[in-house]
């Protein structure tokens, strides 16, 4: 004889699906398809045109913090820095850039509690149209 069984999840756990991500997957949230990752894959950084959206993602539990550095072929640049820790959430840092230009990003760690520069870089990426987001 066989029953039918119902389990009710409720609106809190309806839909939820845990998964582990490699750091150099090919899986990227929605709308931001230009990543970089550091060299030891503990940060992650992103560009998405729409919007002109800067991301930094710190996934490394090493007491260090993610940055995303930025820089526009018409002299601007900055950083997006993810500083809660690591797995706390990314960080979505807004700019408004010029569309008729370029943008590259590179990510890097950085350990702001004895100031210690940039460690495990990314290359930079290409030039990336801000218009587009594309190569």
């Amino acid at each position: 004889m066989l029953k039918k069984i119902s389990i009710s999840l409720g609106a809190a756990g309806a839909g939820v699906l845990l998964m582990a991500v490699p750091a150099h997957a090919t899986w990227y949230p929605t709308g931001w398809p230009q990543h970089a990752y550091t060299s030891d894959n503990a940060g992650e950084g992103a560009f998405q045109a729409e919007g002109d959206w800067i991301m930094a993602n710190d996934i490394g539990e090493d007491h260090k913090s993610t940055v995303t550095r930025w820089e526009t072929n018409y002299g601007r640049e900055g950083e997006c820095k993810a500083t809660g820790g690591a797995f706390t959430g990314r960080e979505e840092c807004n700019y408004n850039f010029d569309e008729d230009y370029k943008v590259r990003i590179k990510v890097c760690l950085r350990n702001y509690s004895n100031d210690i520069g940039w460690e495990n870089c990314s290359t930079w990426t290409p030039w990336l149209s801000i218009a587009t987001g594309n190569a």
